[in-house]
């Protein structure tokens, strides 16, 4: 595991406490989690902007509306409904 020296805006550092205080984690927790977070957001853009690059808009806005139309709102399913559903 790395270690590192980081400088940080004291204002920034007082928020960042404070919000780990929150979530009952150390600073170093947070900071770990913040940045975990952030990567994976960043390879899950990088992995659909790749995948949609050459996907034509109009027909992709027309399936994700075709979706939503289908889903329901209410009670999640149960395991049992989901793997019906999936046979």
């Amino acid at each position: 595991m790395a270690t590192l020296s980081l400088r940080m805006r004291d204002d920034l550092k007082q928020k960042a406490q404070q919000l780990a205080k929150e979530q009952g984690v150390s600073l170093n927790g947070f900071i770990n989690a913040t940045v975990a977070a952030t990567v994976a957001q960043q390879e899950t853009l990088k992995f659909f902007g790749d995948r949609l690059r050459d996907v034509d808009q109009d027909t992709l806005h027309k399936r994700v509306l075709k979706f939503m139309r289908q889903t329901r709102s209410g009670e999640e399913p149960s395991l049992e409904e989901i793997e019906r559903a999936m046979r």
